[in-house]
This record gives structure tokens, C-alpha cells and sequence, in this order.
């Protein structure tokens, strides 16, 4: 029962984790016609401004370049080690190119763009196995109990919780991967300013494909 215990505590520990990454996002006010009247090079530098806020972690400098303001849950950050590690690793990863000029739509203006993050599931793919292996091999290696079990005979939390953080570095170090995708950032002009549409895409790209 024990070792049943101890693997649904991993993966549910795991899930939760990578549940804490997911962004959630909040649109509003996005029924407005947009009017092309200013220069395409300055729809160019709002694109370039809210890619280089998300590459330096300034959310709330991204999200006040983007229509509607939308929430991009930072208040929500992940609260538990693993969660961190995996967050700070996809926001290191993140860049952006802008490709070519920006160019008329029906809506407005439109700006391409490559951008590269970390493939969450080229990490996470691997922590179950992982996890799973490391915990028999320190179960085996212990010279202490105390270290491994609590009073009940349960594993310790915050030896699981090591064995996470662990196998999350060696999964990072080994299996991490890029995922390089391109975009059309769209823009729309309101308030004498030009404004970056949020879309699945963009939000898929920010979260490392898992918003």
C-alpha cells in the first residue's frame, strides 16, 4: 500500500505543480471596431515592447500593453519548489524575433514573429519515471528511517518533495527541450495607442505551451 501511497502522492504532487504554471487569462473590452490611424512602425515597437516585457518576467508591463488588460495570473506564481523551478526555467527560455514589418489587417495591424520557450513536456514527461527510480534508489541507500519515514510510517513530505526537486534539475538538465513556433501578433487601435491582441497562441507561448 505504502509504495502506491507514495506514487500517487509523486504524480499528484507533479500535476499540481504544473497546474500552478498554467496562466489564466481575463478578456474584456474586445468588441471594438479598431481604426488604422498612426504609422504601422508604431504598432511595430508596442509588439517589440510587450515580447521584451515578457522576456525580462514584467507581466504586468505585458499586460498593460494588451487589449483589455487581461489578468495574467502572476499572482498565481507557484508557491511549492518544483512549481518555481520549472517557472523560472520557462521564463529563461523565452525569446522573441520579430519577423519583417507590420502590415494591414481588416482589424488593424498585424506583426509576425518567431518566438522560442521551454517545451514543458519534453521535463515533465520524464518526473514520474524519474521520481519513481530516485525514491527506491534513497529508500535503499538510507541509513536512517527517521529520514525517510514520519511517525506513521509514511514517507516524509519533505523527503519526497527533495526527491521532486532533484529528478525536476535532472530533467531539466537532460531532457529539456525548445520549441521554437511562429506567431502573427495582431494589433488594434484605441485610446491614441496601439494595443497587442491576446490570443491562444500568444498565451500558449508565454506559459511554455501549457496556458
Amino acid at each position: 500500500m505504502k509504495r502506491y501511497r507514495i506514487l500517487s502522492l509523486i504524480f499528484g504532487l507533479l500535476a499540481a505543480a504544473v497546474a500552478a504554471l498554467t496562466l489564466w487569462v481575463t478578456f474584456g473590452a474586445l468588441d471594438a471596431q479598431p481604426v488604422l490611424v498612426t504609422p504601422p512602425a508604431a504598432a511595430a515597437e508596442t509588439a517589440d515592447a510587450m515580447l521584451a516585457a515578457v522576456c525580462a518576467g514584467d507581466y504586468e508591463a505585458a499586460a498593460g500593453m494588451m487589449y483589455g488588460t487581461p489578468d495574467l495570473g502572476m499572482d498565481r506564481e507557484p508557491t511549492d519548489e518544483v512549481g518555481r523551478i520549472l517557472w523560472d526555467a520557462c521564463q529563461e527560455s523565452f525569446a522573441y524575433e520579430l519577423m519583417g514589418e507590420c502590415y494591414a489587417t481588416d482589424s488593424g495591424i498585424a506583426q509576425d514573429v518567431t518566438v522560442t520557450y521551454l517545451d514543458f513536456s519534453s521535463v515533465t514527461a520524464s518526473l514520474g519515471q524519474r521520481a519513481q527510480t530516485l525514491l527506491v534508489e534513497r529508500v535503499e541507500a538510507a541509513e536512517d528511517a527517521d529520514t525517510i519515514y514520519d511517525e506513521n510510517g509514511d514517507y516524509r513530505e519533505d523527503f519526497v518533495l527533495e526527491v521532486l526537486r532533484e529528478v525536476t534539475m535532472d530533467a531539466l538538465r537532460e531532457d529539456a527541450k525548445n520549441k521554437e513556433q511562429k506567431l502573427t501578433l495582431n494589433l488594434v487601435h484605441k485610446q491614441n495607442r496601439w494595443w497587442v491582441v491576446m490570443d491562444q497562441a500568444l498565451l500558449s507561448a508565454i506559459s511554455g505551451g501549457i496556458g
